[in-house]
């Protein structure tokens, strides 16, 4: 299978150097994405990890993607759910590629690692992880009392002594075979991970109904390159009619797409036991506010989908939508991951550090996605040790002004070049931008 940097060089223009930042999180144990309207027997367990991408040229960042993974282990069964959440692009790139190719690349390259990957380093929910200590009373024996500082000591001393490897632990996949899921949340908006960069003249936004179609263009071509022919795909318009979301898929190249969505549950369901729970999802949002209002056993699937079109996020006239495949992935498209191919954090602090210099920029003008590169190049050789991936580009391009930073900001809820100034900067220090 090609690497990372393999299924990348071949979609960025030829002779062009580019820098490619991914960053993982730890995987971590993590509650059910369904809520269970029983008890599940058997030893169920959930592990949730979050990638995070950025590209870069020329000194500058100008493209980043958010995708959560979610392995779901049962007792003879293993499902991989990889959740697009947010992608942005701000429109500083000074070469003209197409973000649609990049970004099947990245969420083709996502959904086909193998979950073995996810299971190797995990932190368990704190209960697994929680030791037993007897509590000393009035009621406590002397010779008991000491027998428990005993312990403790003894605890206090195995615990000080453990390296960081010993925080994670291993988790063994219970089959063979695994499943795939893909599911977003398509919306049109201004900017979510390049403040400010809507600005930016040079940044493209499309409207809802356009972007719908650039987002089913690029899971139409993940799904016929790796996933097996039996997978299904499904497209939910919020309030739409049938007929009306059926022309969107109509002319797509797979001839697996309906009209609904993934979640496996019949019209009459109750709704909060067949919707999952994403980071950031109006979908969620909706079931938290069912709950509070008390209804949320008293509202099927299909008056699930007919309410959330007239919430807040879904009243502003435009389209939004709700993509998902459910399937398995070709044995030939599945691999691991490479060492050198991916930042590893060893903790959720780390990662959300080395993301806030991206996301935390100001990108109304290009002293923005500057910085932003500049902070994640220091902080990564200065606190890990590590360097973002060089990529040169192989493919050859038209050239023509459509494909001028044609990129777009979507959430899945989806020149001149300038050199930096040198800077001089220790391992406690990253230069930040001074906000307005």
């Amino acid at each position: 299978m090609p690497t990372l940097e393999e299924r990348l060089n071949t979609v960025l223009p030829s002779s062009v150097e580019f820098e490619l930042l991914h960053l993982l999180s730890p995987s971590k144990e993590t509650h059910p994405l369904v809520l269970e309207s029983f008890p599940v027997r058997g030893n169920r367990r959930v592990v949730k990890a979050q990638h995070f991408f950025a590209l870069a040229s020329a000194h500058k960042i100008f493209y980043a993607l958010e995708v959560y993974v979610y392995i779901t282990l049962g007792s003879e069964s293993c499902e991989k759910l990889v959740f697009v959440s947010k992608a942005d692009t701000n429109g500083y790139c000074d070469h003209g590629l197409s973000m649609k190719d990049v970004t099947k690349a990245l969420i083709e390259y996502v959904s086909s690692i193998i979950p073995d990957f996810y299971l190797q380093r995990v932190i368990e929910r704190p209960e697994r992880r929680k030791v037993q200590i007897d509590a000393i009373t009035q009621q406590t024996t002397t010779k008991r009392a000491l027998r428990i500082l005993k312990n403790r000591l003894e605890t206090e001393h195995k615990f000080s002594s453990r390296s960081i490897q010993d925080v994670y632990t291993k988790i063994e996949r219970p089959s063979s075979q695994w499943s795939c899921k893909i599911c977003l949340f398509t919306r049109s908006e201004p900017q979510y991970l390049f403040a400010e960069s809507s600005h930016n003249t040079k940044k493209h936004i499309l409207p809802g109904n356009k972007l719908l179609k650039w987002w089913l263009s690029v899971i139409d071509d993940i799904l016929i390159n790796i996933f097996s022919h039996e997978t299904t795909a499904r497209l939910q318009i919020p309030g739409e009619e049938t007929l009306v979301t059926h022309k969107h898929i109509r002319n797509l190249k797979s001839r697996n797409w309906r009209v609904g969505d993934i979640f496996d549950g019949r019209p009459d369901d109750p709704a909060v036991f067949k919707i999952p729970l994403f980071p950031d999802d109006p979908k969620g949002r909706f079931l938290e506010q069912l709950v509070d209002e008390g209804r949320a056993r008293k509202v099927s699937l299909s008056q699930f989908w007919v309410e959330l079109q007239i919430q807040q996020e879904f009243r502003l006239g435009d389209t939004v939508s709700v993509i998902g495949v459910s399937g398995s992935i070709k044995p030939s498209a599945c691999q691991s991951v490479a060492d050198d191919e991916v930042i590893r954090t060893n903790s959720r602090k780390i990662f959300n550090m080395i993301k806030s210099y991206i996301t935390g920029e100001e990108y109304d003008n290009e002293e923005g996605p500057l910085d932003a590169y500049t902070n994640v190049k220091d902080f990564l050789q200065l606190r890990l040790g590590r360097s973002t991936i060089s990529i040169r580009g192989r493919k050859k391009l038209e050239t023509s002004p459509r494909h001028q930073n044609s990129g777009i900001p979507y959430k899945t809820d989806s020149a001149q070049i300038c050199k930096p100034k040198p800077q001089t900067l220790n391992a406690q220090l990253v230069r930040k931008k001074a906000k307005k």
